[in-house]
């Protein structure tokens, strides 16, 4: 029985100094071991281990392709009374749920606990929980093979008519469209596709981990 962190190598190149720090506090903290990226070692978990994942590609591919008991990073450090979390003194901040994770409303929860946890005023989109169609521009480029192999049901059969390849051009305008709906500059998102997609449409993508290690930079 273990239980394994996937740091996601998304996440480790967008915030190399916050994936370091996250990875070593979880094995300090709940001994968890840290693993590589997710493709080559999921399959060997077995029912009796546990996937923590903060990628919900990650989380989607250990999910349907593995034994293992898949959940979020952020169902972890909502109820961790030694977790440092800042204070963010009521700051009005909009929330940008994540198509990725659409139907699961764990992790969309706990993702609002810590954000009220921590005093963020959370603005609320119309299109939120499993009414978001956003990843970034992850769906406006073509699905990477190996996400459709290792998990069909989230990325091909559940995903009819998504996946439509546009111009970076395209892809801009379209970042620029969701962003003008939105009315607070810092944006908090829990996807690192997410986080590049607001930053790209002109506002302050803000990922939830750098916001919760480093909330001094923001």
């Amino acid at each position: 029985m273990a239980t394994i962190y996937y740091p996601s190598c998304k996440f480790t190149a967008f915030s190399p100094d916050s994936s370091k720090e996250i990875s070593d506090y979880l094995a300090r903290r709940f001994g968890m071991t840290v693993a590589g990226c997710c493709r080559p070692a999921h399959g060997a978990m077995t029912e009796d281990d546990t996937a923590v994942c903060i990628c919900n590609t990650c989380a989607a591919i250990c999910g349907e392709d593995s034994k293992a008991k898949v959940v979020s990073i952020w169902e972890i450090l909502q109820n961790d009374d030694e977790f440092p979390f800042p204070d963010l003194h009521h700051e009005k901040m909009t929330l940008q749920d994540c198509w990725r994770c659409r139907d699961n409303r764990a992790e969309q929860d706990a993702v609002r606990n810590i954000l009220r946890k921590i005093n963020v005023d959370i603005v609320e989109q119309e299109e939120n929980y499993d009414k978001t169609h956003f990843c970034g521009t992850t769906l406006y480029q073509p699905l990477p093979e190996a996400n459709g192999r290792f998990a069909p049901r989230h990325f091909i059969e559940e995903a009819e008519g998504m996946f439509r390849p546009h111009t970076p051009e395209e892809q801009r305008a379209l970042m620029e469209a969701h962003c003008a709906n939105i009315h607070t500059d810092k944006v908090i998102c829990y996807c690192v596709p997410c986080t590049q997609g607001i930053r790209t449409g002109g506002k302050q993508g803000i990922h939830l981990m750098d916001l919760l290690l480093h909330a001094d930079k923001y």
